[in-house]
């Protein structure tokens, strides 16, 4: 039987420190789900479950790439780049030209109050 202790050494130490680590907790959900479902049926196998597990893990992959890659990460980047380049812009435009930013700023705020009206009657 094949122990997977080695796999989640830094994971058990940092668990066992009382910081929990969301990678043993997965396989703690996996081992009780599958010791639940081996208790109704009366066989409990380890060395499958710790394999199976295994193989969930290598078909998974990584779940950063899809976060990265969706449509609301990149619509909220460059809102935050929007928002940092104007922060950095406005400051020196309303010193130069204080009215013309404050009609700018007005006019955002109210394109942004049209759009949401739009948005909350559909």
């Amino acid at each position: 039987m094949q122990d997977f202790a080695h796999l989640f050494s830094d994971s058990v130490a940092a668990w066992l420190r009382g910081r929990g680590d969301f990678r043993f907790q997965r396989y703690e959900r996996h081992y009780r789900a599958d010791r639940s479902a081996a208790h109704d049926a009366g066989s409990f196998d380890l060395e499958r479950t710790n394999e199976q597990y295994a193989l969930r893990c290598r078909r998974k992959g990584g779940s950063l790439v899809p976060i990265l890659d969706s449509k609301a990460f990149r619509h909220r980047v460059a809102v935050l780049t929007v928002l940092w380049g104007g922060s950095l812009l406005l400051p020196s435009i309303g010193k130069s030209q204080p009215v013309a930013a404050g009609v700018m700023l007005c006019g955002i705020f109210i394109a942004i109050r049209i759009k949401r009206r739009r948005g909350h009657s559909h």
